[in-house]
């Protein structure tokens, strides 16, 4: 096994304390590692493997928590690059939104953004049977909107805010994007550029956008959540809120609560919450929670840090707060990844290891099974902010599986399908 030892993981713990000296020797090691256990192939998978791009250009879906492919089966949206993707996004260069018929193997510009990130793209997701979700920037008004695209009517409908994540067409939870921008700009956009006021914590939190009549209102703020969990760490700290997802019944919302000291030491929080921000409740407190999902309404799983039995994944039950180890002596001999579920299959993926292959795995919950479905090369060319994590996602059936790769040297999008 290629994957670094929990040795290797320990250090790696003690040095976060000092990002920039983790920095400063994190890629060297990588690549005295990658010298010595380099192989020979850029990827190997059992499965057929579809590439889903227009023409040449660069393609990708975004985050782990949707599906590519509608409810139906019947259309895949995507982002097309307009630019190579081994270079920061640039707010100048847009990305278009690709409709791919799947029957009539058919590719379809249906429209385009300029506010996007490698790792999330555009929050691009389907709200419904036939129409989907986007963010854009609005250069006019200089603010951040969201797009409804109805590919029946092949109208377009604006709302006023940018979404993180939706129920359906009912409503969207969202956030500040320039906030994300504290230490990376992974996940944040850069069309306003940088303008937060950090001391102003009473009003940005989480918004509730309504859909339907197009309003938005914060429901909780980010000085409710300091003041809720108090830790001296927060003290002259700069805060946020990420990685934001909606229960399957659409009552609850969790979400982490990230603050950052002047060196750029990170410390985590994972909180649930109705969604109107009443009934909040600690999840994990820690120090780090990395990706999580929603296992039913009830639980969630995550890769997060226990201080009595370490960095890991475990099944979290929202009502009593019991914390149940994952896969011990399979799933964690990898490491934190990017969980998507569907019933009690679990599909994850893995960081590069030490001959930069990212593999892609898929897990039994009920019956602890684990199968590998790839293993994909990504070049030092792909790195930090232009990384391509696979991202892996069930379609809506759980009989496909999508990932984003760069093993051909190009991002793009793949998917697997599980019946093959």
């Amino acid at each position: 096994m290629n994957s670094y030892n929990k040795t290797e993981q320990k250090v790696a713990h003690i040095f976060s304390k000092f990002p920039k000296v983790k920095s400063s020797i994190k890629k060297p090691y990588q690549k005295l590692n990658y010298i010595r256990y380099k192989k020979n192939y850029n990827y190997r998978s059992d499965y057929p493997i579809k590439k889903i791009s227009l023409s040449s250009k660069e393609s990708f879906f975004g985050y782990y928590d949707k599906s590519p492919l509608n409810s139906t089966n019947e259309y895949i949206i995507f982002h097309n690059a307009n630019m190579d993707t081994k270079n920061t996004p640039d707010p100048e260069i847009p990305l278009d939104i690709i409709l791919y018929d799947v029957g009539n193997d058919n590719y379809e510009i249906v429209g385009s953004t300029y506010t996007y990130n490698w790792q999330q793209g555009a929050k691009l997701m389907w709200i419904d049977h036939y129409k989907f979700i986007y963010n854009d920037f609005d250069r006019e008004r200089k603010k951040y909107i969201s797009k409804i695209y109805d590919l029946k009517s092949k109208k377009t409908r604006i709302i006023d805010y940018p979404i993180y994540d939706c129920f359906g067409e009912k409503y969207a939870i969202s956030l500040n994007f320039e906030r994300l921008n504290i230490t990376r700009a992974d996940y944040s956009y850069r069309n306003l550029g940088l303008n937060i006021n950090w001391n102003d914590n009473s009003n940005d939190g989480l918004f509730y956008i309504d859909l339907k009549n197009n309003t938005s209102k914060v429901i909780l703020s980010i000085e409710d959540i300091i003041k809720f969990n108090p830790k001296k760490s927060m003290q002259d700290a700069k805060h946020k809120f990420n990685h934001i997802m909606i229960s399957p019944d659409g009552t609850k919302i969790m979400f982490i609560h990230r603050w950052f000291l002047n060196n750029g030491r990170r410390f985590d929080s994972l909180y649930v919450c109705n969604v109107d921000g009443s009934n909040i409740k600690l999840i994990a407190n820690d120090d780090m929670v990395s990706h999580c999902f929603w296992y039913d309404n009830s639980r969630i799983f995550g890769y997060l840090r226990d201080k009595i039995t370490g960095n890991k994944y475990y099944m979290i039950n929202i009502n009593s707060g019991g914390k149940e180890e994952v896969g011990i002596g399979k799933i964690d001999l990898y490491g934190d990844g990017h969980p998507h579920i569907h019933n009690n299959k679990i599909v994850f993926d893995t960081y590069p290891d030490k001959a930069r292959m990212k593999n892609l795995f898929l897990y039994d919950y009920e019956n602890d099974e684990l199968k590998k479905l790839g293993e994909f090369f990504e070049s030092f060319a792909f790195y930090n902010e232009t990384r391509c994590d696979l991202h892996p996602r069930f379609s809506f059936d759980g009989k496909n599986v999508f990932f984003d790769s760069v093993h051909e040297g190009k991002r793009a999008l793949y998917q697997i399908n599980m019946e093959q």
